[in-house]
């Protein structure tokens, strides 16, 4: 039996306007890289706004290139490298701008290691977070940015395996996505509040 704050999840529980908040970045945290995959293939297939999806370790357009995900007509997949990828979040931003837009930063730990050799990297890359959800608020739309973590409890939500420290602000939603029985457990950590998504919903699973 379910406690009061944890419910079964069904598709319309799964829409990004349920689950995520224009007014806050939400940040999704995970231990293993297939949890995060599978939690956002349900939210990519359940949005029918703009998708802008910035994916810096390539596991999602990987499983779109090879056919096991559908493209979607309403997805602009980003894949940047070293070289381009200033190109690509300029084009991104520009995108943004426009009309309302899911905004997927995937994933924060990707950002840093293509970012290392910049000075000030940390400083950097706050920056590009701070510009995206500039935009974001001008047009309402929602922003995601998913991180590889682990909890250390003298620093708190750190970068796995690099150790940096996460970014947050006061505009954070927390999400931190386990493996439940049948599914995906998505926990709340502002209000402990759980949703299961079975694992039936799941593309991936």
């Amino acid at each position: 039996m379910l406690s009061a704050n944890y419910n079964n999840g069904d598709d319309n529980s799964i829409m990004p306007e349920k689950i995520l908040s224009q007014k806050q970045i939400t940040s999704i945290l995970y231990s293993d890289p297939f949890l995060k995959a599978g939690f956002i293939s349900k939210l990519v297939q359940n949005t029918e706004i703009k998708i802008l999806y910035l994916d810096l370790d390539l596991l999602y357009s990987g499983y779109v290139t090879s056919g096991i995900l559908p493209s979607q007509e309403n997805l602009s997949l980003f894949q940047p490298t070293t070289d381009t990828i200033g190109e690509m979040l300029s084009e991104l931003l520009t995108k943004s701008s426009i009309s309302q837009s899911l905004i997927v930063i995937d994933s924060l730990n990707g950002l840093f290691n293509m970012l290392n050799q910049k000075k000030d990297v940390g400083k950097t890359v706050a920056s590009i977070i701070m510009l995206i959800t500039s935009m974001a608020r001008i047009t309402n739309s929602y922003v995601v940015i998913a991180s590889m973590v682990r909890y250390k409890k003298e620093e708190g939500w750190i970068l796995s395996p690099t150790g940096k420290r996460l970014i947050e602000t006061k505009s954070n939603k927390k999400i931190l996505l386990e493996y439940g029985k049948g599914g995906i457990v998505v926990n709340n950590l502002d209000d402990s509040s759980k949703l299961l998504i079975p694992a039936n919903l799941i593309p991936l699973i």
